[in-house]
């Protein structure tokens, strides 16, 4: 599957230093992946941190929204 990034998922993951391997690692084997009206959230425990990717599929693309870096765990996985 071919990843996109938008120009705003390349600047707020520049801003907040996340990697795109740690992006791809989250789509590629995410811990939670939820769908709500065709935008995707998968999520990745990383150390005592939540990695949240926002994306959409179309055909064989996945077009990430943004992502970003959180401590809240228990908001995003049980």
């Amino acid at each position: 599957m071919k990843i996109h990034y938008t120009l705003h998922a390349l600047e707020r993951m520049r801003q907040r230093g996340i990697e795109k391997s740690l992006v791809e690692q989250c789509l590629d084997k995410p811990d939670k992946d939820e769908e709500v009206e065709g935008i995707h959230r998968c999520v990745k425990k990383i150390n005592e941190k939540v990695l949240v990717v926002i994306y959409k599929c179309t055909g064989d693309t996945l077009i990430v929204i943004t992502a970003y870096i959180t401590s809240k765990v228990y908001k995003y996985l049980p």
